[in-house]
């Protein structure tokens, strides 16, 4: 949850309009790709208790979604380790190297590093809520809340732009998680 607040705080900072250059040799940028980085560090840890705790129901689907959300969380930790270790360096040693991966045109294998993860953390993550909200009923609410909060970053970012839409957005699924996160954890109380 704080990370979401954060994330509220400093995500409209960051996307500003200036060139994406200077955004990424900002400290600011640091601050929030690391914060991002620790969230979706946690979201892997999360994934495996979510995963482990209704195991046994809907078992195919279960584990295709758990695998999808989990490799998803995986491959956006990678782009923000080399967001906060390669492109900021860039952007502080070689700002027109920067800008030329920024401004290709068409799709590039810059733009499919970041596409692929974000694609498959986003479609492995609407699977896994949604099969916890298939096979937990005492999940339902807080599943239903991250598949509205996928879908409300980018709505929000198209209405209010990125930098508040996104901020507004990365709230509603950041405590959607951290519900789903405390109704893991109630569920597994009542178990014992």
């Amino acid at each position: 949850m704080l990370e979401a607040l954060l994330n509220l705080a400093l995500t409209p900072r960051v996307v500003s309009g200036a060139p994406f250059e200077q955004t990424a040799a900002s400290a600011l940028f640091l601050w929030r790709q690391s914060l991002s980085a620790l969230a979706v560090v946690l979201l892997l840890f999360g994934s495996i208790g979510l995963y482990i705790s209704q195991q046994e129901r809907g078992k195919r689907f279960g584990v295709v979604a758990f695998v999808a959300s989990f490799v998803g969380s995986t491959l956006v930790v990678a782009w923000e380790w080399v967001d906060i270790f390669v492109l900021r360096e860039l952007a502080l040693r070689a700002p027109s190297a920067l800008r030329t991966l920024e401004e290709a045109k068409g799709i590039n294998l810059y733009n499919l590093g970041a596409i692929i993860p974000i694609s498959l953390f986003t479609l492995g993550w609407l699977a896994l809520a949604t099969w916890t909200w298939r096979v937990s009923p005492a999940l339902r609410t807080p599943a239903a809340l991250v598949v509205v909060g996928m879908f409300a970053i980018p709505l929000l970012s198209a209405v209010l732009g990125p930098g508040w839409g996104g901020a507004l957005g990365n709230l509603v699924l950041g405590s959607a998680l951290c519900l789903l996160g405390l109704a893991v954890r109630r569920a597994a109380r009542v178990v014992r």
